[in-house]
């Protein structure tokens, strides 16, 4: 019968390898809780290369909950440019004020968890981290360390699978230390037990994991994925509409299912194969104005998530109509505002396809 070390007596196998091999990450010098609230807001869907690259920059300019709190969100907006996941921008800002104004940090993964855009792995690293309560985490670089740890034929996603990693990620969790054992999890699954290339005979776990001691088992197989949502296709008109030297813009609603609260281009969904005349009409009734649009149009292809954008984008001609002159979701920018401006990927890849170079000289399309 197989003999495996059990997750207690790994614990400090663990955080021997992380005191040993962790990475020297900004978010990891600091006790601070505001600061490490940002990294981790930060680090939700962004790889830690690209938080690094911002991180310092945003505290200097926000250097605690109060600063936070007091700025307007279009700033905080502002200075999260390149991070992308705006919705993050603004749940930070309103857990800021909720903090300001109650005068004190949560104690329990519990409390985190009922802040804007905290989930449960998010609440149980800043209570392990904070506060020093032992919540186990589980991220997709968990998942896999103990997947294979367990050798666990179940995605890890289901429910059934993620009670079982749970439990077993709060055995490895060293109760004097339950912030760096979490994170010694997350950095084996970076750094050694990788996705492809696992290095087994690094890993501390390995004398408890069952992928790497059974006879006939592949690491590499698992976890077992679950079935893949099937992709969206979504067929979209983008208008570019220039007045001198200033871009017209539309600042997308907050609860839109993509480019939620960013600036961007006026666009409208469309059936696959509309023309531009057809473009002009729902654009006037989605942002008010007559609308006549060049039917040169270029095809801009764009992945988020599950869903593939083909947008068809063409220089446009734009005039008021009386109910929408002061219309608050279009705005003129100049090429040199939008810089700071949250906007995403998607805009200057447009721009670039259209020909429209910010320093070239201006097309005027507008009124």
């Amino acid at each position: 019968m197989l003999q495996l070390v059990e997750p207690e007596e790994l614990r400090g196998a663990l955080l021997a390898w992380f005191d040993r091999c962790r990475r020297d990450l900004p978010w990891r010098r600091t006790e601070d809780p505001y600061e490490i609230l940002v990294a981790e807001i930060m680090l939700q869907q962004t790889r830690s290369e690209v938080v690094a690259t911002r991180y310092e920059g945003f505290l200097e300019r926000f250097p605690g909950v109060d600063a936070l709190a007091e700025a307007p969100v279009e700033s905080v907006e502002s200075a999260w440019s390149g991070l992308g996941y705006y919705r993050r921008a603004r749940n930070l800002h309103r857990t800021a004020r909720i903090l300001a104004e109650r005068g004190a940090l949560p104690a329990s993964a519990a409390e985190w968890a009922e802040l804007p855009g905290i989930g449960a792995y998010t609440s149980a690293l800043l209570a392990s981290r904070c506060s020093g309560e032992s919540a186990p985490v589980l991220d997709g670089n968990v998942e896999r360390v103990l997947s294979r740890f367990l050798a666990s034929t179940e995605p890890p996603r289901r429910a059934a699978a993620r009670r079982r990693l749970l439990a077993t990620a709060a055995r490895l969790l060293d109760p004097s230390r339950p912030g760096d054992s979490n994170q010694a999890l997350m950095e084996v699954g970076s750094l050694v037990c990788r996705r492809g290339r696992p290095d087994c005979g690094v890993c501390p776990l390995a004398p408890g994991c069952r992928a790497f001691r059974s006879p006939g088992l592949d690491p590499r197989a698992l976890p077992v994925a679950a079935p893949r949502r099937p992709r969206e296709v979504r067929h979209c008109f983008t208008a570019v509409v220039h007045r001198g030297d200033e871009l017209l813009l539309h600042r997308r609603p907050g609860d839109a299912d993509w480019l939620a609260g960013r600036w961007h281009l006026p666009t409208v969904e469309l059936a696959n194969g509309e023309e531009s005349a057809r473009a002009a009409e729902v654009l006037a009734r989605e942002y008010g104005g007559s609308w006549e649009c060049d039917e040169r149009a270029v095809l801009v292809r764009h992945a988020v998530t599950y869903r593939d954008f083909l947008v068809r984008a063409a220089v446009a001609r734009w005039r008021p109509g009386r109910t929408t002159a002061g219309r608050s979701s279009l705005a003129w920018f100049g090429h040199g505002e939008i810089d700071g401006l949250p906007t995403s990927s998607l805009l200057s890849k447009t721009l670039d396809s259209v020909g429209v170079n910010r320093a070239d000289p201006p097309i005027h399309s507008g009124p």
